[in-house]
């Protein structure tokens, strides 16, 4: 009788040696094995799931992506404000979702966030487990480790929703993840290409995740190993989107990244801050103890698969595979400390930490990791029972823990309608009020307001584009109750491309550091001349408004606000395009007669009005 051969997939990219179909692993073959590893799937996913559920909510952070949302809908452009062209969203991918389920269901837009979030987390942490298994599928049964910390962090459960693209980031690691852990040589050019195309999404999701898409296109290539054809094939697949989309972004919005970016600096540094931080996201959850644990388990597989490599072991682990989840999260994490961390309580670190546990979620069973498995266990019982204090303060020294003072502020455990925000906030009531009264004014109102935080109107310029132009300074909300034909103008910069372009500020929470002051307002959308009330209530001197008046018209800054509000032409989005690189790297001092001496009283050919 012959015997058959053993098959072999065929090389599918040019210059890739073929590799041998490997047989399963015995132990993969037994039935309680393939039960357990489901079960270390199924059942962290289902709780994962729950705890997401009960603390379901969207923040006004998430609510600044639903006017776009609605504008866009409503046939005005990606534009926060009609009539000006600028980029609000962070979130590219999450932005369009958003607005494909909303355009199919009609329903309304906050809820779907809460409802895409908590699905898209849930399939990403489920895409996650699955992927670690496979990775360890050749050694027998597994044991849950860096799991545990999933189910032990409060806000990897308030970020399942939240109305951010946190849960679009957490599917994409997942999905990407995944992919990453079924690369094989021999595997055909489509699966090959659909995962690089997967991997290249990163920036879209999040722009700071373009780190994690070269780590994982990295390690693709070293296991691959593909010729310069395959290479620049794999390149293609993956750069296509997000180059066409950042050509598109240029050329539209004029800057080369989303508004946020350099209203929050994101090339700034502050790392003393960004370590306080990162403490103030590991303390509270007793997650010390742990981080040495978890990185003496990713030794320990890193040994064991350069073993497996030297014994050339049929089911080996591709160190390169291992290492690349390793790397993004170290580089990630060394970001967020570097840019000073975030306003919002553990937000920015809770992706560097997905990725440095995805290697650890379920790690071989042997001795040892028997021992270190039940100790997690008892800590994560330990880190969820009254034992440990419940952190649910409203603020840190350098974060906000956000969703207890969004719940506390509008009385409502779940806020998840925009109705809620609209109707409770508790900062709302005066401004809906002014609104309604501006919008029955004879002529333009400006809604500002004082030191003291409270609204006030003042007549706006004649020629105002807009009927009512108010100060955001809670912009989702401000953005919601505001009518789309409004001109909600953000206090911090998110969607103002004037304030984002201010010099920065080292004096408030991270990403609130650049303030537009009432004298910039004034200058651009108040009457000539202003009543002298209004010019004391707004604490905006006259001379320091005609400074700001007379500066808005100049130099870089003239073209800035020419390259969002010019009508978008041909040769305007040409001119957009070439001068994005400069436009992006454009900063003016935040006062008015130090602004105005830099752009509109240096002699000709003087030097440029940038601050770098």
């Amino acid at each position: 009788m012959r015997t058959p051969a053993t098959p072999e997939a065929a090389p599918s990219l040019p210059g890739q040696r073929a590799a041998p179909a490997r047989p399963p692993a015995a132990a993969e073959r037994l039935p309680w094995v393939r039960g357990w590893h489901a079960a270390l799937v199924a059942v962290p996913t289902a709780a994962l799931f729950v705890l997401g559920y009960r603390r379901r909510w969207i923040c006004d952070d998430g609510l600044i992506y639903l006017r776009p949302v609605r504008q866009i809908l409503a046939g005005n452009g990606p534009v926060f404000n009609v009539g000006e062209r600028a980029e609000s969203s962070t979130g590219t991918l999450w932005q369009w979702l958003l607005v494909l389920a909303t355009r199919v269901t009609g329903e309304d837009p906050a809820f779907l966030a809460v409802g895409l979030g908590l699905v898209l987390s849930t399939a990403g942490f489920a895409c996650a487990l699955l992927a670690t298994c496979r990775l360890h599928r050749g050694a027998g049964a597994l044991l849950p480790a860096g799991v545990f910390v999933l189910l032990a962090v409060p806000p990897f459960w308030s970020y399942m929703t939240s109305g951010l693209e946190s849960g679009l980031g957490a599917f994409w690691t997942g999905l990407s993840w995944w992919l990453l852990t079924r690369t094989r040589r021999g595997q055909e050019a489509r699966e090959t290409y659909s995962a690089a195309f997967v991997f290249g999404l990163g920036a879209l999701v999040r722009p700071d995740l373009a780190v994690v898409t070269v780590c994982f296109l990295a390690a693709q290539w070293w296991v691959l190993r593909p010729s310069r054809r395959g290479t620049a094939a794999m390149l293609a697949s993956a750069g296509a989107v997000p180059l066409a989309y950042e050509v598109f972004r240029a050329g539209y919005y004029g800057i080369l990244v989303p508004l946020p970016a350099i209203a929050k600096e994101a090339s700034a540094s502050d790392w003393s801050r960004g370590a306080g931080y990162v403490q103030e996201t590991l303390g509270p959850y007793w997650l010390w103890p742990v981080v040495p644990v978890l990185g003496a388990l990713a030794v320990l597989l890193v040994r064991r698969a350069r073993r497996q490599r030297r014994e050339r072991a049929p089911h080996r682990v591709s160190l390169a595979v291992l290492l690349a989840p390793l790397a993004a999260g170290l580089l990630l994490a060394g970001y967020v400390v570097r840019v000073g961390g975030d306003y919002m309580h553990a937000r920015m670190i809770l992706p560097a930490l997905l990725l440095l546990l995805l290697p650890v979620l379920v790690v071989p069973a042997t001795r040892f990791t028997g021992v270190v498995s039940a100790l997690l266990a008892v800590w994560l019982c330990a880190a969820v029972s009254p034992l440990r204090t419940p952190f649910d303060v409203r603020s840190t020294p350098g974060s906000f823990n956000v969703r207890s003072s969004d719940v506390e502020g509008l009385g409502d455990h779940n806020p998840v309608r925009t109705a809620t925000w609209v109707d409770n906030w508790p900062a709302l009531p005066e401004g809906r009020a002014m609104l309604a009264r501006a919008e029955r004014a004879p002529g333009p109102t400006l809604l500002y307001f004082d030191a003291a935080r409270r609204l006030h109107a003042t007549p706006a310029r004649a020629d105002s584009p807009y009927r009512v132009v108010i100060v955001g300074r809670h912009l989702g909300v401000t953005g919601a109750a505001a009518p789309l034909d409004a001109y909600v103008n953000d206090a911090w910069g998110l969607a103002s491309p004037i304030g984002a372009h201010l010099a920065l500020e080292r004096w408030s929470w991270p990403g609130h550091e650049k303030f537009l002051r009432n004298h910039w307002i004034f200058a651009e959308w108040a009457a000539k001349h202003p009543p002298r009330r209004d010019l004391l209530r707004a604490g905006a001197p006259r001379e320091a408004v005609e400074a700001a008046r007379a500066t808005l018209g100049c130099g870089e800054l003239a073209e800035l606000r020419e390259s969002v509000r010019a009508p978008l032409t041909a040769e305007r989005f040409w001119r957009n395009l070439t001068g994005a690189v400069e436009r992006t790297r454009f900063r003016f001092a935040r006062w008015p007669a130090a602004a105005q001496q830099v752009l509109c009283d240096r002699p000709a050919g003087g030097r440029s009005g940038l601050t770098r």
